[in-house]
């Protein structure tokens, strides 16, 4: 099975009158790779689709990046600092101690809502293996413990990252993606690609310049229902912008008739946030992974709350409606919406 597929949207280029083939001004051009347990893509509007190659190369990138994130290699950078760092320093490359510090940012942020060392806890529920379990009282107080972003001690003179406390586990989930995301929009930019939309994901979008010529609203992008992640609840214009979405939605589980979604507030040790879902638009697509995962912990006040920081992207929160098969969307900054709602009914404060 071939790694990359490449595909058009429309199957046979148009021809002129004198029979030679001529580039269609809609077409949309696909590269895609699996990686990060997902699917990624690159897609180049009608004017740079001869860069189909630089696509290519630029998603062999993924490799190396999944290879230093993930916590499902024993060789990656992560599994060594998960395995090493509550014992001596551990030494990282300049990408993922950058991502740690950004982490960090977001942590502080976020009043500790976002927090890239909830592994424990993540693993306490059971989501890391996606099977999820409520934990006994006691396994959530012994998974607390081993968590807390300000016991993650990172030296910038030597690059390393220490746990100031045993048992402690870092997993980068909730940012990974949108680090990927941005280190593979700035390859294209570097080769002078000024025109695409990447995504990781449903809920992970970098988008850059028009879809179009001529155009000049970006890409159109969808946004997904929150409890049927195949239908589009709306779509949104996008441009020089990334999107993240948040919800529990996909990974979740029953107990004693109660739904528990894969969500954990680091702070509490249980999932949480009263919201469906929610899409966080800012220029990097990590800051953006970041802000939707702590902020949908957070939930509608601590939002409010939080609304006049400068760091503060435009967002679209999805509430669960008093509507049978309804929910209620709210849109904060200056969103520009691409299409009316499709589907369910959808109310608007």
């Amino acid at each position: 099975v071939n790694k990359f597929q490449m595909e058009n949207d429309d199957q046979e280029p148009a021809k002129s009158a004198s029979g030679h083939h001529q580039t269609d001004p809609s077409l949309l051009t696909h590269v895609t790779r699996r990686s990060m347990a997902t699917e990624f893509a690159v897609i180049l509007p009608a004017k740079w689709a001869h860069e189909v190659e630089l696509a290519v190369d630029t998603l062999e990138q993924l490799d190396e990046i999944e290879a230093a994130l993930t916590i499902y290699r024993d060789s990656s950078e992560i599994a060594k600092v998960n395995c090493l760092a509550a014992d001596q320093p551990v030494k990282l490359s300049t990408p993922t101690f950058e991502l740690l510090k950004k982490s960090i940012l977001w942590s502080e942020r976020t009043k500790g809502a976002f927090d890239v060392t909830a592994g424990a806890l993540v693993e306490a529920w059971g989501f890391t293996k996606r099977s999820g379990r409520k934990p006994t009282a006691e396994e959530i107080k012994i998974a607390l413990s081993q968590v807390g972003f300000r016991h993650l001690i990172l030296d910038d003179s030597g690059r390393t990252v220490t746990f100031a406390k045993p048992g402690m586990a870092i997993n980068l989930g909730a940012i990974g993606k949108g680090d990927a995301l941005d280190r593979l929009a700035n390859r294209l930019l570097d080769h002078g690609v000024t025109d695409f939309l990447i995504y990781g994901g449903n809920s992970s979008v970098r988008a850059q310049g028009d879809q179009a010529d001529g155009s000049e609203m970006g890409w159109a992008v969808g946004i997904a229902h929150p409890t049927k992640p195949k239908r589009r609840l709306t779509g949104v214009w996008l441009k020089d912008m990334a999107l993240a979405t948040s919800g529990s939605g996909k990974q979740f589980f029953h107990h004693k008739g109660k739904r528990f979604g894969h969500v954990i507030d680091p702070r509490t040790g249980y999932p949480s946030g009263d919201l469906l879902s929610l899409t966080v638009m800012m220029k990097s697509a990590a800051d953006a992974d970041a802000a939707a995962t702590g902020l949908f912990v957070a939930g509608s006040r601590e939002i409010e709350a939080l609304s006049d920081q400068k760091w503060m992207g435009d967002l679209v929160l999805v509430r669960q409606s008093d509507r049978q098969d309804s929910v209620e969307l709210e849109s904060r900054g200056d969103v520009q919406w691409a299409e009316e709602e499709q589907g369910d009914r959808v109310s608007r404060p």
